[in-house]
């Protein structure tokens, strides 16, 4: 199923709204259903702007942790450089490998899945050998971008569980339910009450897709980040990586500009299936 950011459910809302408008006349005013109507937007206006502000600042911690584990990754491939041709090539490979299992997977949800990669690295670390001060002080240096790396890791895991809970889900429903039925009661004919009644119901929509949007790290229809993890496929000289399935629901995009990617699926306990896209 494709997704639907915010903006882009918000017109169809607001054109659904215009339409159901002309259908239903409305009772005009009414005591009973504007003190409900009082009610129950207030209580809205309390929750979705505590969960608003709550998972805005996961978000923008999520953003921070993202942006940190790609510098640490570059900073681990570029000091792999010193210990030699083969070793490089072997870090390369494995962070190749990582970064498109990370982007199978929902942000934070590939933990377990990328364990072995990652692991993979320290393996290769231990079979070098520390010949002089150069060599410790790399060895040292790479071993504490890992660490690192395994904070952001843990860190990203632990916020991506942090979510509204079903009860909370069904009592903003019920609430943003209230407030448009109430809305259409009161609406009497006329211009200005048709205009203010579709966008107040379409604006209470709005702010629970917002809501989703946050909590699913999608603000803006794409996974925040992406395109600075696929920079870094740049970097490793590799072609830049793509999920399939993502792709097609719209959760991530290919830019305009690139002409040549991979193109691939990952299932947990499946080999990686990768094919090369010229456009």
């Amino acid at each position: 199923m494709k997704y639907i950011y915010s903006v882009k459910g918000g017109i169809i809302t607001l054109l659904f709204f215009s339409a159901i408008s002309f259908f239903i006349p409305g009772s005009g005013s009414v005591e009973e259903i504007k003190i409900i109507l009082t009610i129950s937007t207030f209580l809205f206006a309390i929750m979705a702007g505590f969960f608003i502000s709550r998972l805005n600042t996961r978000y923008d911690k999520m953003i921070d942790l993202v942006a940190m584990e790609d510098a640490s990754w570059l900073a681990v491939y570029k000091s792999s450089m010193f210990y030699g041709k083969k070793f490089v090539d072997t870090i390369r490979e494995l962070i190749d490998k990582y970064y498109i299992v990370a982007y199978d997977f929902d942000l934070g949800k590939h933990y377990k899945y990328t364990a072995k990669y990652f692991y993979g690295i320290y393996d290769e670390l231990n079979k070098e050998k520390i010949k002089d001060e150069k060599t410790l002080a790399i060895f040292t240096r790479i071993n504490v971008y890992l660490f690192e790396i395994e904070k952001t890791r843990n860190r990203s895991s632990v916020l991506s569980l942090e979510k509204l809970t079903k009860g909370q889900w069904t009592v903003l429903y019920l609430l943003s339910t209230i407030i448009i039925f109430s809305i259409f009661f009161l609406k009497v004919p006329g211009f200005y009450s048709h205009v203010t009644t579709v966008l107040l119901s379409t604006t209470v929509v709005l702010i629970m897709l917002v809501i989703r949007d946050l909590q699913n790290f999608r603000l803006t229809g794409d996974s925040i980040l992406t395109e600075s993890g696929q920079e870094l496929f740049d970097v490793l000289g590799k072609l830049r990586y793509y999920n399939e399935d993502m792709i097609k629901n719209g959760t991530n995009k290919v830019p305009s500009y690139i002409e040549k990617y991979r193109l691939g699926l990952h299932k947990p306990g499946e080999e990686i299936k990768i094919k090369t896209i010229i456009k």
